[in-house]
């Protein structure tokens, strides 16, 4: 029956109204082009093929162009592109624009759900996504559906071609072929032919990189302090990356990928180290050096351990502990030399004394290094002089061809022929330079800092930390030292250039009665506690400044100049 009853009027406030649909406040359209690859942009068949079939509908259908964006390659793996942002940017900000024009929906994206869930956005904000190529009426179910089917089959397409791209550098690394970019140190001379006709060749970082696996390998210096020396010699490497580089199994001629895990093949590039150093270089054991409970190798009572031989049968000593004590043994087979951790390391620590002097004469003896070698360093100083000389040359024939070649005297082909050739030299001419660089300031720092170490050496030494021990004494003895069980002494053969010129110079000075440049009371082995808070900060002196002291540093500079020190014996302590 019908309700004939009069409504309130009042009740009409509160009726349901209609959802606002977004104002547009015109039809404008904007149209995007793309292809997926460099090459298909550079053909540009396609990219015109797509914008002349949009322009088309626009003008049938009555849309007035208002941009275009696209017209170049971006992958459709993500939404997450320059252009399309740029594009969804432009339709959200622009009222004048209802429709995006594409020649197909997998130009606007290959992302399945994704690229769904963003149509249906721009739907909201009242903006179009049309397809020419495959019209559709988005505004009903149906055609909402079967534009969603599309988007979502345009992604199964990309993830079936991304699978047998995935399948072919699988094969690729199985094969020991490198399908990722070309790693730092490395020139790929075929970079744009397939993985299987790479040719990699190992450039100037390369070289000055494997220069960094041998000192990391040492274990002299830290990450930061080889990444600074790299700098310094030009090799622009990060900090960061360091690290990572140096575990790269690339360097030592295998490849291995997230693609293949837990598998590795030699690959078909030249190893930039050898396996052992890599191995070295990345504080790993070999196989063979240790059986069953792993050994403790930094015991702070036996930093002597291999650095210290026994003079007869040169076999390295090695530790243990009994009954609490430590003692020194030679590691090899046939030989049986004993000594107690105690004695050997206060050998050691009188060795040290020999070079300490008298702080009152630093400055005398700073004057006496200084002119010793620049004595013995005249001729690589000369050989500066005439490689910046060269250079000057080159410099002037560069800039004497460029005149000719802008004045047209000659043509492009020969400025190109002379002017290589010109760079080539220059280049080596800039490498030798670098190798024997020496400037007064840098000689004047190394003498200052080795005379601080100097000053109280076996102090320092005493008071410093295992690994510290151990870069300290490599760099006195780059050769470790030698003990003869028999007359209880200890041998070096060869000393660091600096220490050496300290030590012979102070007696030297002693020896004329000039200044008593030699301490005196050196015959205690320990380091007593009147003399603590020197040899403390003495210590921090020397481990601020490990880089600059280092044996690499005194060798290039110092070694050919003062020479590698004789033959040093001590007698028993």
């Amino acid at each position: 029956m019908k309700n004939e009853s009069k409504t309130d009027s009042r009740l009409l406030d509160f009726i349901k109204k209609a959802d606002k649909k977004p104002l547009r406040e015109g039809k404008g359209a904007v149209i995007y082009t793309r292809v997926s690859s460099k090459e298909q942009a550079d053909n540009n068949t396609s990219l015109e093929t797509q914008k002349r079939f949009c322009e088309e509908y626009c003008m049938k259908k009555g849309y007035p162009i208002k941009k275009y964006f696209g017209g170049t390659f971006e992958s459709a793996k993500t939404d997450e592109r320059k252009e399309f942002d740029k594009l969804i940017a432009y339709a959200k900000k622009e009222r004048t624009t209802e429709a995006i024009i594409v020649y197909s929906y997998d130009r606007f994206s290959r992302s399945g759900a994704n690229a769904a869930f963003l149509t249906e956005e721009l739907q909201k904000a009242g903006i179009r996504l049309i397809a020419v190529s495959q019209e559709v009426d988005t505004t009903t179910p149906t055609g909402k559906f079967q534009k969603n089917i599309m988007l979502m089959f345009s992604q199964f397409d990309n993830d079936q071609r991304r699978d047998k791209s995935t399948t072919g550098m699988r094969e690729n690394l199985r094969q020991g072929y490198w399908i990722n970019s070309i790693p730092f140190g490395y020139t790929n001379l075929h970079k744009k032919e397939k993985a299987k006709n790479h040719k990699y060749i190992i450039n100037t970082d390369g070289k000055l990189l494997k220069k960094a696996f041998e000192l990391k390998a040492e274990a002299r210096l830290t990450y930061k302090e080889i990444v600074k020396e790299l700098n310094l010699l030009g090799c622009k490497i990060h900090y960061k990356s360091f690290s990572r580089i140096l575990s790269n199994v690339f360097y030592c001629g295998y490849v291995t990928n997230s693609l293949i895990p837990n598998e590795i093949y030699k690959g078909h590039h030249p190893a930039l180290v050898s396996e052992e150093l890599f191995f070295k270089a990345n504080n790993i054991i070999p196989k063979n050096s240790s059986k069953g409970t792993p050994k403790k190798f930094k015991i702070a009572e036996l930093p002597l351990k291999t650095f210290a031989k026994d003079e007869i049968s040169l076999s390295p000593f090695t530790g243990y502990k009994q009954k609490g004590i430590y003692y020194y043994k030679t590691r090899h087979t046939g030989t049986c030399i004993n000594v107690t951790a105690k004695h050997l390391n206060n050998l050691f620590i009188s060795e040290l004394k020999t070079f300490e002097f008298a702080k009152e004469n630093s400055q005398k003896l700073k004057e006496a290094i200084s002119l010793e070698i620049n004595k013995k360093l005249k001729s690589q100083i000369d050989e500066q002089a005439i490689i910046k000389s060269q250079l000057t040359e080159i410099s002037k024939k560069i800039e004497k061809l460029e005149v000719r070649f802008i004045e047209g005297e000659i043509n492009k082909e020969l400025f190109g022929k002379y002017s290589n050739v010109y760079i080539v030299q220059q280049k080596d001419l800039k490498e030798k330079l670098s190798l024997v660089s020496i400037t007064s300031s840098n000689l004047e720092e190394m003498i200052e800092k080795g005379l601080q170490l100097a000053e109280n050496i076996s102090g320092i030494w005493a008071l410093s930390d295992f690994d510290d021990k151990k870069k300290l004494q490599e760099l006195v003895f780059p050769d470790g030292i030698l003990y003869n069980k028999e007359m209880d002494k200890v041998r070096t053969s060869k000393s660091n250039s600096i220490f050496e010129a300290i030590s012979l110079l102070a007696k030297g000075f002693d020896k004329n009665k000039n200044a008593p440049l030699i301490k005196k009371g050196q015959d205690s082995h320990s380091v007593g506690a009147a003399r603590f808070e020197l040899a403390t900060s003495t210590s921090q002196m020397w481990r601020d400044n490990r880089a600059t002291l280092r044996p690499e540093n005194f060798l290039l500079l110092l070694t050919k100049g003062c020479g590698e020190g004789g033959s040093r014996t001590h007698g028993t302590v």
